[in-house]
């Protein structure tokens, strides 16, 4: 679609586009947060600038995920109180026009379970997949044409996978997509259902996209996502750790991160990476799920727990500084009293500094969601809760460790606590430390500093700032 521009509107077809307003809500992982950012560079395009405030928006979005049932729900709650917007329209102060509020679902759900939203509530007027978000221009010009209750999840079917990084926060930190799909199958997971089969970016296109990052829009932390990163270019003959190691080279990038892994996939070029790139965080995110065969069995997770605790000590040989977080399902179908005590053995043996940890939750189409389950809810909720205690006095007893370190971070936000004003960022090895400013006055969003640690706890960091470098190293 030709856009060209005229007192202030867009025309983009055969439609003049006024200034109008954008609200979006992403739930989930940092892929649907990098999807989001894609969305919001389409729409600038159309005149579309992003409101916070859901009232003022002409066009209001949701970006879904399907993995955690609690990010479900508060989409189904948020997308039902959106009915009142298209019962109640007003006049815009500054076109003159009425609004059309225009609603659309988009996403992990929405790939799914799109033909059923735009049935079930009236509100939706459009549901797109995962695989056309470069299209939302499109969609949108469709709803503002006139057109409405359709749905796009149609999948990519090309076999080469090709994109350049889009960004609009205007912060130093990027993320970039390398691979998308998930070959796994994990018997509890919808993400290959939701995301489809891998597909990796050349390794060539990743570099050069990075480079131009940080040379024209000042980017100095990239973080590279896939739903199964460790499994990039091995359909082109290349690896995550060769990435890693040519993107060492590039000039003016600080900080390389990546997420979320696969044991099964971790390579010996990716633990070698680790030993020797200097710009590769300190931090390692390897989700296990169970401490127990037969569960990891019955999730079809392809690895056992001596061979995944091999993996955390090569990782700790190659670097001694790393961090490593994990991921834990508390209460998978059918698991014993015993199998949730291996997996209270793995942390202890396991000594991560961090885990997300997750009642299980069903979901429609997997194979776990087949399985005759025995378990309770109030099951469930307490070994989940016997897991975070374990790990919360874990991770206390690492994180004093840090007391009297510095550690250099990159500031990315402040809060207000009982009146006093502080900084906080987030460290190599993946801690958020706050700290008091030496001048309540100065700005030091977006600026590297070195802060000592004074304090720490299983849950918050505080320091002290010793050295102030301004936005770039």
């Amino acid at each position: 679609m030709e856009n060209t521009t005229k007192n202030d509107s867009v025309k983009v077809g055969e439609l003049e586009f006024p200034p109008r307003k954008v609200w979006m809500k992403t739930y989930g992982c940092q892929m649907n947060y990098h999807d989001s950012e894609r969305i919001m560079s389409h729409l600038s395009g159309m005149n579309f600038t992003k409101t916070e405030e859901q009232s003022e928006a002409d066009l209001v979005i949701f970006n879904t995920c399907a993995v955690r049932d609690l990010a479900n729900q508060k989409f189904y709650s948020h997308l039902g109180e959106t009915k009142k917007l298209k019962t109640n329209p007003d006049i815009d102060p500054e076109t003159g026009l009425k609004k059309n509020v225009i609603v659309a679902a988009g996403g992990c759900i929405a790939q799914t379970e799109g033909k059923d939203l735009v049935q079930k509530y009236k509100q939706l007027d459009f549901a797109f997949g995962t695989d056309v978000i470069d299209n939302i221009g499109e969609m949108v010009y469709r709803a503002y044409a006139g057109e409405k209750k359709f749905t796009v999840t149609a999948w990519d079917r090309s076999d080469n996978y090709s994109i350049e990084t889009k960004i609009t926060q205007g912060t130093p930190q990027a993320f970039v997509n390398i691979i998308k799909g998930c070959d796994k199958f994990c018997s509890y997971c919808i993400v290959p259902f939701t995301r489809g089969r891998e597909k990796s970016r050349r390794l060539a296109e990743v570099v050069t996209d990075v480079k131009r990052l940080v040379e024209y829009s000042g980017i100095q932390e990239v973080m590279l996502l896939g739903q199964n990163v460790n499994s990039f270019g091995k359909d082109n003959g290349e690896s995550l750790g060769q990435l890693i190691m040519e993107l060492e080279k590039v000039n003016g990038l600080h900080l390389l991160r990546y997420t979320t892994s696969h044991p099964y996939d971790v390579t010996d070029d990716l633990v070698e990476a680790h030993a020797n790139s200097k710009k590769l965080a300190n931090h390692l995110h390897l989700p296990v799920q169970s401490g127990s065969n037969t569960v990891l069995q019955r999730m079809l997770r392809e690895y056992t727990v001596e061979h995944y605790l091999s993996l955390l000590a090569k990782m700790r040989k190659a670097n001694p500084e790393m961090v490593i977080t994990s991921d834990i399902i508390a209460g998978f179908p059918n698991e014993t009293e015993e199998e949730h005590q291996q997996t209270l053995q793995l942390l202890k043996d396991a000594q991560f500094d961090n885990i997300y940890a997750y009642a299980y939750s069903s979901r429609k189409g997997t194979k776990a969601a087949r399985m005759n389950d025995v378990l309770t809810d109030d099951i469930r909720g307490r070994r989940l809760r016997e897991v975070m205690d374990l790990q919360l006095s874990i991770q206390a007893e690492i994180r004093r460790g840090m007391t009297g370190k510095t550690y250099r971070v990159l500031v990315d936000g402040k809060n207000i606590n009982k009146g006093v004003q502080k900084w906080q960022g987030r460290t190599s090895c993946n801690r958020i430390v706050h700290f008091e400013p030496a001048n309540p006055e100065q700005d030091y969003m977006w600026n590297w500093v070195d802060v000592e640690i004074t304090s720490a706890t299983a849950l918050s960091t505080q320091g002290t700032l010793i050295k102030e470098y301004g936005k770039t190293l």
